[in-house]
């Protein structure tokens, strides 16, 4: 087991930068200032315009990519500053010009097993006017022999785990993050900023919750858009699918028939199971209520449907929406909502994370061949993987007392289409939370907005722009009724939670073909309702509803807690 304990003289050392005066400094002072573990320290004025981000360790170009990542334009002003932090956690800091600093923080995420700077994220959050930075997380995701990107977990050709490098993912770049970007902030502005706030999605929203629980004192705000929390448990589900499909049917289930599969569940269930959806929609607001069987357009009831599934691929299909279980039938983690493509975790080839979780982090083995994965030896893995790694990276703690005392406020959002990560694992989170403090409590520092239809971060045939770009997005507008992260401000600057967010989808995702609907999210677990009048289009002819709970959810819902049954298993 990783232990996820910093040193505590590491932590308080951090937080002192030898500033030795309040006044603001010239951008390039910035490179004489001395910060705990900082190895290197680069600062230079950028005039403005188009930024060619550098390449990262290890990127070797080719004729048709000459730089890892494309040149961002129309830029304004800005002090960079980069740091290296032993052993070799980089961060990037971008500071506006005085006149134009809106005097907060933005710390801003990644994705995936990261390995990058998030320029674009940067780009964002200075145009905004915003001090932000950004950490590669300790590694390059363009080092040798790294797989997908989780290969840095592994020291070869010794094959051991580098835990050094695995806590720096998991937590201590984050929180240099912090310390490292607010204190150079200081130093150019001559004061710190008035609020701080984190942005990210994906990992990026895992790496906000897991300041939220373990560093609660570093932000007032944090918007944390489908978390990549309960790490130790879903990275493995991530390739239940692909084991069940190479058991059960013995190769993957082509396109076309994953595809009829999650469109004859939306044909289904859409506006008829009392998540509030009309019939006309093509997608789910709760996909837990939506019970469409696979077996229904099986070979044997459509034989005339040239997608018609096999017997073998219904059972691959209802397993891959059920989640996995073990011996006892209990659910060990939550499968794709209905609703959800499932060719990106389940198609042709299996989704690489997972792939490289369980080769360089659970097996230590980097050619060890998932095919090798039954379903039964997956128990052993997947309780393997919460022995090991969920004291370091598991970030599914409910103990947020901190984060209150600090009276910050977290914003979460997740795709009900999401097809990564589950959804059903950020709502059994806040569930979790509401057991423990209660709904209305809860409701006072955190609040999750579940998104119809959204694809994993944003995309998918639900109403997917609300200000969530953190990966890029279509334009909403700069106001807490449409945009989630002045929403946020809001709450944190004036007090004034938000109770609805209107997300609008847009013709063909393209706001210059105007938009198509627009839908108010609504405070977990109440659902958007059509008040009947019309146009439904328009979100102010919707109210918020208390979801429907019944046999339905409740089934979708049941998982096994934190290493729940590991002693009757092992």
């Amino acid at each position: 087991m990783i232990s996820r304990l910093l040193s505590c003289s590491a932590v308080l050392l951090g937080a002192v930068a030898a500033v030795s005066s309040a006044s603001a400094g010239t951008c390039e002072s910035l490179a004489t200032l001395t910060l705990p573990d900082v190895t290197s320290i680069a600062a230079k004025s950028f005039t403005g315009g188009t930024f060619q981000p550098p390449d990262p360790a290890g990127f070797v170009p080719t004729p048709q990519l000459l730089h890892a990542f494309p040149p961002i334009n129309g830029l304004p002003p800005f002090c960079e500053v980069s740091i290296l932090i032993a052993p070799a956690i980089n961060i990037e800091i971008w500071l506006p010009l005085p006149n134009n600093w809106t005097t907060r923080f933005e710390g801003v995420g990644g994705g995936g097993y990261a390995g990058t700077i998030s320029w674009s994220a940067l780009a964002r959050a200075v145009n905004r006017g915003n001090a932000t930075a950004s950490t590669d997380t300790g590694h390059s995701a363009f080092a040798p022999n790294n797989g997908a990107g989780g290969g840095f977990a592994l020291n070869q050709p010794a094959d051991t785990l580098n835990v050094g490098l695995i806590k720096d993912f998991a937590e201590r770049s984050e929180l240099e993050l912090a310390l490292k970007g607010k204190a150079v902030t200081q130093a150019f502005y001559g004061t710190g900023p008035r609020f701080s706030y984190w942005t990210g999605c994906s990992t990026g929203g895992r790496q906000g919750w897991i300041m939220a629980q373990r560093h609660p004192e570093q932000y007032d705000g944090l918007l944390t858009g489908a978390p990549a929390f309960n790490w130790d448990r879903f990275i493995p589900a991530e390739l239940w699918g692909e084991v069940v499909m190479n058991q059960e049917v013995g190769a993957p289930i082509s396109f076309p028939k994953l595809g009829a599969a999650t469109n004859a569940a939306v044909a289904a269930c859409a506006g008829k199971t009392g998540d509030g959806t009309l019939t006309t929609d093509q997608f789910l607001a709760d996909p837990r209520l939506c019970t469409y069987d696979p077996a229904q357009m099986s070979c044997s009831a459509q034989p005339g449907n040239p997608n018609c599934l096999t017997s073998q691929e219904v059972s691959a299909v209802s397993k891959i929406w059920d989640g996995a279980r073990d011996a006892n039938g209990n659910r060990l983690w939550f499968g794709l909502d209905r609703g959800a493509v499932l060719f990106a975790l389940d198609g042709a080839k299996p989704f690489g994370i997972a792939t490289d979780h369980f080769a360089y982090w659970l097996h230590q083995d980097p050619s060890f061949d998932w095919h090798t994965v039954t379903e039964s030896s997956f128990v052993t893995d997947f309780f393997n993987s919460e022995t090991k790694f969920e004291g370091v990276i598991g970030t599914d703690s409910t103990d947020l007392d901190g984060f209150i005392d600090h009276k910050a406020k977290d914003i979460t959002y997740h795709g009900a289409a999401d097809l990564l990560i589950f959804s059903r694992g950020t709502t059994n989170y806040f569930q979790r939370l509401h057991n423990k403090y209660g709904a209305d409590n809860v409701n006072k520092f955190a609040r999750l907005f579940m998104v119809p239809g959204m694809s994993h971060c944003g995309g998918g045939a639900g109403p997917n722009a609300f200000g969530n770009n953190a990966f890029g997005g279509p334009p909403v507008p700069s106001d807490p009724q449409h945009d989630i992260f002045q929403a946020l401000i809001s709450w944190v600057e004036h007090g004034i939670a938000p109770d609805r967010i209107i997300a609008t989808k847009y013709i063909n995702d393209n706001p210059a073909t105007g938009v198509a609907f627009q839908r108010p999210l609504c405070v977990f677990p109440k659902l958007a309702q059509w008040t009947g009048i019309n146009p439904s289009t328009d979100a102010s002819n919707w109210t918020c509803a208390q979801g429907v709970v019944n046999d339905a959810t409740k089934a979708a819902d049941a998982v096994l807690p934190d290493r729940g049954g590991q002693d009757n298993q092992q």
